[in-house]
């Protein structure tokens, strides 16, 4: 009786073990970015859009610094996409909790 009981929980052990990694491959696909969880929310408004501010901020300083240059060379549209435009969009136009 005690070998019987031993195989089987030997047995429920494997198969424990065998269908726990296809489990939290399916939960990882469903990510807070596309739940849209509450947590998303927090991280983005605590952490992601004060970088975002700051990031716009040295851009700023960013392109007064490097205008003179990209007006000589001919890229100050250029330079004002990746200095102002990209972080100003990322911070202030994206829809809280989107992280594309």
């Amino acid at each position: 009786m005690k070998k019987i009981t031993f195989y089987a929980l030997l047995t429920i052990l494997i198969f424990g073990i065998a269908v726990t990694p296809g489990y939290c491959q399916d939960m990882e696909k469903k990510s807070y970015k596309a739940t849209g969880r509450a947590e998303a929310y927090i991280i983005d408004l605590l952490v992601t859009r004060p970088i975002g501010i700051a990031a716009f901020g040295l851009g700023c300083a960013g392109l007064i610094a490097t205008a003179p240059f990209a007006m000589m060379s001919g890229s100050g549209q250029q330079a004002f996409d990746a200095f102002i435009r990209e972080p100003a969009e990322y911070t202030f136009v994206r829809p809280l909790g989107q992280f594309d």
